[in-house]
C-alpha cells in the first residue's frame, strides 16, 4: 500500500501537467473557432466587428466588462443601454455570434482552465432563461488600436483582438498564459504574466485594460510563443 500511495504521489503532478495541457489546447480551439465567427460575422455586415455597448463613448468605455455574453433588463448596465425600456435582454459582443448562429455551442465561449465565478457550469441556467446575464471567460476587444471596427481594415493585423478575460486576476484562466487572437485570426500563446500585468489585472479599471490589450499586441506582433 505504501509503494502504490508513492506511486500515486508520483504520478499526481505529472496528471495535472497532462490535463492543463490539454485544456489549453482545448482553448486555444475555442479562440479560433471564435476567430472565424467574427470572420464570418464581419462577411455579413460589412466588415463590421460584432458590436459591444461597453464601448460607447457617450455612456463610457466600460471595456473591462466586455466578457459579458448576454445583458439582462434586470441589470446594472441595463439602464445605461436603454435595456429595460426595450424589455428585452441584450446580445453583446461575443454573444451576438451565438444569437447570429454564426457558433452555436455554449462551451465554446468558455475555457474549461476557467477557475473563477463564470464556468460554463455556473452559467447553464443564464442561458435557459430568457432574460438573465451571461457572462463568458473570453475578453472582446470589438476594435483596433486605432478605434477601427472593421476587421478586415484593422492596421496592424497583428492587432490582438479577443484573449483569454483580462477582466481580473481571479478571472485568469490559465496560471502560466492566456490565449490570444490576432487581427489576421492568427492564435498566439501570451506567456508574460509579469509583476506588471498582474498590477494591470488587480486595478480592473477602463486604462487599464487598454494597457493589458496594449501589453498582448507588442507581443504577439513579434510572434512570440
Amino acid at each position: 500500500m505504501v509503494v502504490i500511495a508513492v506511486l500515486i504521489g508520483i504520478m499526481l503532478p505529472s496528471l495535472a501537467v497532462v490535463k492543463e495541457t490539454t485544456e489549453r489546447v482545448v482553448c486555444s480551439s475555442n479562440v479560433r473557432q471564435l476567430g472565424l465567427g467574427v470572420s464570418m460575422f464581419a462577411d455579413d455586415n460589412d466588415g463590421l466587428l460584432p458590436q459591444s455597448t461597453f464601448l460607447n463613448q457617450r455612456l463610457g468605455r466600460l471595456p473591462g466588462e466586455m466578457t459579458r455574453l448576454r445583458i439582462s433588463t434586470n441589470s446594472t448596465f441595463s439602464a445605461r443601454f436603454d435595456g429595460r425600456q426595450s424589455g428585452i435582454a441584450t446580445w453583446d459582443g461575443l454573444g451576438r455570434l451565438y444569437d447570429g448562429e454564426y457558433l452555436e455551442t455554449q462551451g465554446i465561449f468558455y475555457c474549461p482552465s476557467h477557475g473563477g465565478q463564470h464556468t460554463l457550469e455556473s452559467q447553464l441556467d443564464a442561458w435557459r432563461s430568457q432574460n438573465e446575464d451571461i457572462i463568458g471567460n473570453y475578453q472582446y476587444r470589438c476594435e483596433g488600436p486605432d478605434g477601427d471596427r472593421r476587421l478586415f481594415q484593422i492596421i496592424p493585423r497583428r492587432t490582438s483582438i479577443i484573449s483569454d478575460s483580462i477582466r481580473s486576476e481571479d478571472d485568469l484562466n490559465h496560471e502560466s498564459g492566456m490565449n490570444v487572437l490576432r487581427a489576421d485570426l492568427a492564435v498566439f500563446w501570451f506567456s508574460e504574466l509579469d509583476d506588471e500585468v498582474l498590477a494591470l489585472l488587480r486595478s480592473h479599471t477602463r486604462d487599464s485594460t487598454d494597457q493589458l490589450w496594449g501589453r498582448l499586441d507588442g507581443f504577439v506582433s513579434t510572434g512570440g510563443n
